[in-house]
């Protein structure tokens, strides 16, 4: 692919990032096939607004802090180009391996980063994002390489008809990737550098949580048997187990038995139901 020929948008959502966003814009002008810089200000405090302006960038403002996802969603609207480049404020990304991802977008409708493991990621943020990645692998049914990497290029006319499904908060990655790979699309991961961020990161615990939840969503939606079978089958082990020592003990059985052994049916019955509508939603889907 030439990819001189090809002409993409890049969306660069931004809070507080005054530090990074001219040396980010700089380098992607830098880059030949890109013809459009958004920047949306997700209603910093600083001078993220007045560097991007200065910087030569297409500036869109948020009244107020909408969050990452609302950002994405804001620059993806107002775009002209149908291959979008997601990237983030902080310089933690190499625009340059742009260069690399362009490449598959002919044959994929979405092309992801893939960083290498690296001692950037603070350590309180570790174990939280490797419960989320085991969660995501599971759905999955594979390991994912990087769920949750900010530069990624999507297809616009692809995109558009899901951006209601996906949050507005910093999750709005993790989600896409997910639903993308269960869905169908067509997905591939393009190994990236990157390199500790500029400034100071606006995550918190609480959007480690958001993302658990979504994740657990995600699953849900596509194969809800993965959350309600082993559900029912450990309230249903735990009854059993209840139950047998009661027996032994007291030679009876206690409400509590009866209450988890009814629970685990419940919850194997609202297991195959979700599995039903899942079914009925991809059938759907493909008509």
């Amino acid at each position: 692919m030439n990819i001189k020929k090809q002409n993409i948008s890049v969306v660069i959502p931004a809070y507080n990032e005054e530090k990074a966003v001219s040396e980010v814009i700089a380098d992607l002008k830098k880059l030949s096939f890109v013809d459009e810089i958004i920047v949306v200000d997700d209603g910093s405090a600083d001078l993220t607004r007045q560097k991007a302006v200065e910087s030569g960038a297409r500036v869109i403002s948020h009244k107020e802090n909408s969050g990452y996802g609302a950002s994405l969603k804001t620059g993806i609207i107002n775009s002209k180009n149908n291959d979008i480049a997601f990237i983030d404020a902080d310089a933690q990304h190499d625009p340059a391996d742009l260069i690399q991802m362009i490449k598959y977008t002919g044959d994929h409708d979405i092309v992801i980063g893939s960083r290498k493991a690296g001692p950037h990621s603070p350590l309180w943020r570790r174990p939280g994002k490797m419960f989320i990645h085991m969660l995501a692998n599971y759905l999955a049914g594979f390991k994912i390489p990087d769920l949750n990497c900010g530069l990624r290029i999507v297809k616009k006319d692809l995109i558009l008809p899901y951006l209601k499904l996906f949050p507005d908060k910093f999750s709005f990655s993790t989600t896409s990737t997910i639903f993308f790979i269960k869905d169908g699309f067509k997905v591939k991961f393009v190994p990236i550098s990157a390199q500790k961020r500029i400034g100071e990161s606006s995550l918190r615990v609480r959007h480690g949580l958001d993302t658990i939840i979504l994740v657990l969503r995600m699953i849900t939606l596509f194969e809800p048997f993965k959350i309600f079978l082993p559900a029912s089958i450990s309230i249903f082990t735990f009854g059993f187990v209840y139950a047998s020592i009661e027996v032994i003990r007291f030679r009876q059985f206690s409400a509590t038995s009866l209450f988890l052994g009814i629970t685990s049916l419940l919850v194997f019955f609202f297991g195959m139901i979700a599995d039903q509508i899942a079914t009925i939603r991809k059938e759907i889907k493909t008509k």
